[in-house]
């Protein structure tokens, strides 16, 4: 059976982390379009394959609705709900997204949310002194937004680099190195996944690597080594 060691594990994490600085210093420039696609895409990914999730923000990208300052949410969740009730082209086929109720309801709330803080999602997450603000902001007015998403969609739009991602790839690299111990691979409550994220941030020193880039390299390393790791048991 195939089986990777701790230091196996660091020492590829290591090797592709100036990839990954590389493809962030990448990034383009923002506008309104960009980030509501962004912050559809970790709303809908929440449970849900992120091919589907794209597919879905894609869809509701097409037509507008989120740029749509003006429709109310109950008209807005309307057309959304449709449209994620409809089955939608996914790598050469058909899927259904799984909760078209719930998310269609929480996008349109934060639109409304957004439109009555401003009416744009740029000032809104620039309007906090650091990072760790506009995820707390973002966590509590956000429905569908916990601390894991907040902190993704930060890092997609190139906010900041030094929030970490804890997602469950994240946590059980930090178990096998030895540096998480929990049962639970999920964290909720932001007091809590700031104790972790901080372990993980002495933890990215090492590498000289930003947090939130770290655990971008992490998430690659263990999903190809689970992987492998599943294929030698066939």
């Amino acid at each position: 059976m195939t089986t990777y060691e701790p230091n196996d594990l660091s020492r590829a994490v290591a090797a592709i982390c100036p990839d990954i600085r590389h493809r962030a210093n990448d990034s383009t420039e923002l506008d309104e379009k960009v980030l509501w696609w962004e912050l559809s895409v970790c709303i809908l990914s929440s449970q849900v394959p992120y091919s589907l999730a794209v597919a879905a923000a894609n869809a509701i990208e097409n037509e507008g609705l989120l740029l749509d300052k003006k429709s109310n949410s109950k008209c807005l969740f309307e057309k959304i709900y449709n449209i994620l009730h409809t089955p939608l082209h996914v790598k050469g086929g058909e899927r259904k997204y799984r909760f078209p109720e719930v998310r269609a309801k929480q996008l349109a709330e934060a639109r409304n949310i957004v439109t009555c803080n401003g009416g744009s999602l740029l000032v809104a997450v620039k309007g906090f002194q650091n990072a760790s603000e506009a995820r707390a902001w973002l966590v509590k007015n956000i429905s569908g937004i916990g601390p894991k998403q907040a902190s993704m969609f930060l890092r997609n739009i190139g906010i900041s680099y030094d929030l970490a991602i804890l997602d469950r790839h994240v946590l059980n690299y930090m178990e096998r190195i030895g540096i998480y111990s929990e049962s639970n691979h999920y964290i909720s409550g932001l007091s809590k996944y700031h104790k972790h994220e901080s372990v993980l941030r002495t933890h990215a020193e090492k590498f000289d690597c930003p947090v939130g880039l770290l655990d971008w390299a992490i998430w690659i390393v263990m999903r190809v080594a689970n992987r492998r790791i599943e294929g030698a048991k066939i």
